[in-house]
């Protein structure tokens, strides 16, 4: 019905809408507003906007979970060395709480181990697009805020590792295949964190050829964030692991402060609306109608495996009873990696069970509209939502460093 551009336009323009409405009206983030008008205007309501689409506008996706992955990557915090260790230790084992009480519910409802290990990877992840965006919105800043940014980073890889692993073992009629797949897929990874280095020794070279010139820098940044998206394509590899070590690298390994204050944030904005509306028009209220149960059961899973990874961590986290609450809030966002490393929806079909491949939808969903509030409330709940100290928050000045979470950074 309409052509590529006309739908970036529509997204762009009607997301932007939505969002504020969202803001000012009904003080919620402002992702929610853009998924609920991808789901207006998509095959749940209007649509105007049919899969093929989101398809046609995969480069849009890609280049906005390049940006958005970098961003969360610059934004963990460097610390000790015994600091990192416990933070590590503290995601491992909150992810892998997480994965068993996910894996245990789907198994609970009767699906193939497979399916269960493959969708208890899926489910662990917690979205980085909506982290960002909602820390973006509110102003978020501050010790908790850089925590949230850690786990989010450590889970978000452990899930890509545990999911691209698993995912040969789909429909493998004999165990060899299996594991030659598996060991395909270890080589992908490899490849992954190859391009991921590559790209950050290429910025912090060129920062120190060029200079601190921040309009240099930013298109230099900008540009290998293109390049490396690119790359990724072609190498088919997703682009979540090369581009959320990307952004890790060059901060980690920035030890003269070569690299000047960078407004990825704000770059990613426009690709990250289209991202959100594209996002709700593929999603279909009716399958929520159909599988709320099984939903709602891996809801319920997922949110207690966390609430306890991080209850029993919270003293090598050093975080008190509120703060270990509210961190556990701001994981429940459950990233939409399944449309990512699978492409589309139908792919989906391809090795999972029609009625897990509907609880995973159904789930995905609610926690894209839901999920944002969880953010919300965690920053909040930390103190350190610098932009909702009036009702309509100021026009923040970039950091000194360049390393806070802004929505103008």
């Amino acid at each position: 019905m309409f052509n590529s551009i006309q739908i970036f336009g529509m997204a762009l323009l009607g997301g932007l809408g939505a969002g504020e409405l969202a803001r000012r009206a009904l003080s919620v983030p402002r992702t929610t507003g853009y998924v609920v008008f991808g789901l207006l205007v998509g095959q749940s309501g209007l649509g105007w906007i049919a899969p093929y689409d989101i398809e046609a506008n995969q480069l849009f996706i890609d280049l906005a979970l390049g940006l958005i992955l970098f961003e969360l990557g610059y934004q963990v915090p460097p610390v000790a060395a015994s600091e990192a260790r416990n933070r590590l230790c503290a995601a491992l084992q909150i992810s892998l709480i997480t994965g068993s009480a996910i894996a245990c519910a789907i198994l609970l409802l009767d699906f193939s181990v497979p399916s269960a290990f493959f969708v208890a990877a899926l489910c662990l992840a917690t979205s980085p697009a909506i982290t960002i965006a909602t820390c973006s919105d509110v102003g978020a800043r501050g010790e908790r805020t850089g925590l949230l940014f850690t786990m989010v980073a450590i889970n978000g890889c452990v899930a890509f590792v545990a999911a691209v692993c698993s995912l040969p073992f789909l429909g493998a009629d004999e165990p060899v295949l299996g594991l030659a797949g598996a060991w395909a897929l270890s080589r992908e990874l490899a490849v992954a964190v190859v391009l991921g280095g590559a790209c950050a020794v290429l910025v912090l070279l060129g920062a120190r050829l060029l200079g601190r010139r921040p309009e240099h820098q930013h298109l230099l940044i900008l540009g290998t964030i293109v390049v490396g998206v690119g790359n990724a394509i072609y190498l088919d590899v997703s682009v979540l692991l090369p581009m959320l070590l990307f952004g890790y690298l060059t901060r980690a390994l920035d030890r003269s402060n070569q690299v000047v204050a960078i407004r990825i944030a704000s770059d990613a904005r426009i690709f990250l609306v289209v991202t959100f509306v594209l996002a709700g028009a593929v999603l279909d209220v009716g399958v929520l109608a159909g599988h709320w149960l099984e939903a709602v059961v891996l809801v319920i899973a997922r949110a207690a495996g966390q609430f306890t990874g991080v209850w029993w961590n919270r003293r090598r986290l050093r975080l008190d009873t509120r703060s270990a609450a509210h961190l556990s809030l701001g994981l429940q966002p459950m990233s939409s990696v399944a449309l990512v490393l699978l492409a589309n929806v139908h792919t989906l079909d391809a090795g999972l069970e029609p009625r897990l491949t509907g609880a995973l939808l159904a789930t995905i969903l609610l926690m894209q509209l839901f999920g944002p509030l969880a953010t919300q409330t965690a920053i909040k709940g930390f103190g350190e939502a610098t932009g909702l100290q009036s009702r309509e928050p100021a026009i923040e000045q970039p950091a000194a460093n360049g390393r806070s979470c802004g929505g103008d950074r």
